[in-house]
């Protein structure tokens, strides 16, 4: 019977020790792992675009019709540019305000100096999706001005500036602002700034998917794994260190000065007879000597008890 008893104790152990090392193992596969895993999509919350397309008209048609599209114009036969301002959105609904603007300037320094500005309404209204505006620049017309200016003022060195500008509203949407500037470059060439413009409004979308370890065929959650398997390896850490303690604290129990007599050493029970007791186990190991007979070891309530029985006389050691 305590075979039996002996072989399940040890089974119960190897298998808190087996399980303690298990969940250690998954701890450190818990803690290895994110808890959770963010993924972001984007997609398309709506786009808005601006372009301007256009053809010259010349004094001189020699070498351009009339009508021709060009990215640069050159300046001296250029009468006027024509074309038309087209904005196109998916689904959007606003107002809009299409404005010329012609500037004339003298620079003093690198600073311009305004002496007239000009402004005209090219279109305003409402739209669903899409809206054309006609533009035209005439050029004849602006160096009128401009020599009308000039000799106002006496500024013959004045200049002008030319751009469009475009302001979109929609509900729920950020605005959509573009200028169209009319530049000339250093040869006497004509081109358009900003003719095009595109906007796409993107939405982030993120989504938690909470990470799992799977156990026994089921997922735990790696942030409840974090928690639990930590623990339950240490609850079954406990009965092997338990034992483990208990039997060291059995075996410190012993006198140091009994080690020489444990191979004499049994645990058995009181025997009977007449008790002499032993003061020191120093006399104990003299009484085996004198009487060649096994230590009976047992305990007295709290008490360890090592005995020689010789006869009817019982030789006895207490250590308290």
């Amino acid at each position: 019977m305590k075979v039996y008893k002996k072989r399940a104790i040890a089974t119960g152990l190897a298998l808190s020790v087996f399980l303690s090392l298990t969940f250690a193992v998954y701890s450190g596969v818990a803690y290895s792992r994110e808890p959770t895993t963010t993924e972001a999509t984007y997609s398309t919350a709506y786009t808005q675009e601006g372009h301007f397309a256009n053809y010259g008209l010349f004094s001189n048609e020699s070498v351009y019709r009339n009508g021709t599209s060009l990215q640069y114009y050159p300046a001296e036969i250029t009468d006027s540019i024509v074309g038309e301002y087209r904005f196109l959105s998916n689904g959007l609904r606003g107002s809009y305000e299409v404005t010329l603007h012609v500037n004339y300037y003298v620079t003093s320094g690198k600073r311009r100096v305004y002496l007239l500005n000009g402004t005209k309404l090219l279109a305003k209204g409402v739209f669903a999706d899409s809206f054309n505006v006609p533009v035209e620049l005439n050029f004849t017309e602006m160096d009128g001005e401009l020599r009308k200016i000039r000799e106002g003022t006496g500024l013959y060195r004045a200049e002008r500036e030319v751009y469009v500008t475009v302001k979109v509203l929609a509900n729920g949407r950020e605005p959509f602002t573009q200028e169209i500037r009319l530049k000339r470059d250093a040869s006497g060439m004509l081109y358009f700034e900003g003719a095009e413009k595109s906007y796409l409004k993107t939405v982030r979308n993120v989504s938690v998917t909470a990470n799992s370890l799977s156990l026994a065929g089921s997922d735990v959650e790696i942030s409840t794994a974090r928690t639990v398997f930590p623990a339950m390896a240490l609850l079954f850490a406990i009965p092997p260190a338990g034992f483990v303690y208990a039997r060291r604290e059995r075996r410190e129990t012993k006198p140091k000065v009994l080690k020489g007599l444990e191979k004499y050493t049994v645990d058995g029970t009181l025997p009977g007879g007449r008790r002499v007791e032993l003061s020191s186990p120093k006399d104990l190991e003299r009484v085996f000597e004198l009487v060649d007979r096994p230590v009976i070891h047992y305990r007295d309530g709290e008490v360890e008890v090592y005995a020689i029985a010789d006869g009817e006389t019982v030789y006895e050691y207490r250590a308290d």
